[in-house]
């Protein structure tokens, strides 16, 4: 696992952790305020006879059910709010994390380490074209000389990482990392959806 990844899952945890805590506090105050307001009612409601007074007591439970789902809905949605910021906020700083790596002295290791990956899956050949961005175009002909692949660049890798294409099997191997950044982020939302 790597440290990223393991950053990832640890803040994942602090989010989910911080956003439940938040739920459970702001449902319970709601909760605690209907029930002193219900309490409260029925110990006036008590005192006093008649059936015009059982009606607004019902009339009053009623609307204070009412209030209290409206407040547990507004409580949900902050929360739910709060949590999408932090998830975004979480998921710029690893986007600005991967830029930093991309521009540090590790970054031509790793595209040599995509290479043997997608060598590995399917043997890369000279009819194997190699996509990149266009910064990486150096580097990635550097990593694909003992491969003999054409390298083009690709404006829609915007991270860094290659992209495999062998035409003639009809194959595409993916190993870049904007393709990695957006798995990611839907399986953290997906894996973070909360039911309030």
């Amino acid at each position: 696992m790597s440290e990223t990844t393991k950053k990832l899952e640890m803040i994942k945890q602090q989010i989910e952790a911080a956003a439940e805590l938040d739920a459970k506090h702001i449902t319970e105050d709601a909760e605690k305020r209907a029930k002193a307001m219900i309490d409260e009612e029925n110990a006036r409601i008590e005192k006093e006879q008649g059936s015009a007074l059982l009606s607004k007591l019902s009339r009053m439970e009623s609307a204070e059910r009412k209030r209290v789902s409206e407040s547990r809905y507004a409580a949900d949605r902050k929360v739910l709010l709060h949590r999408n910021a932090l998830v975004d906020g979480l998921f710029d700083d690893i986007k600005t994390e991967l830029a930093a790596f991309a521009a540090s002295d590790k970054y031509k290791a790793h595209l040599a380490k995509c290479a043997e990956c997608a060598d590995s899956e399917e043997k890369i050949t000279s009819d194997v074209t190699v996509y990149c961005r266009k910064s990486d175009l150096s580097a990635a002909e550097d990593a694909m000389k003992k491969y003999g692949a054409n390298v083009a660049a690709d404006r829609n890798i915007t991270l860094g990482g290659l992209i495999f294409k062998y035409p003639e099997k009809g194959i595409f191997i993916d190993l870049t990392l904007d393709t990695a950044f957006e798995n990611e982020r839907s399986a953290f939302a997906a894996r973070s959806e909360m039911q309030l």
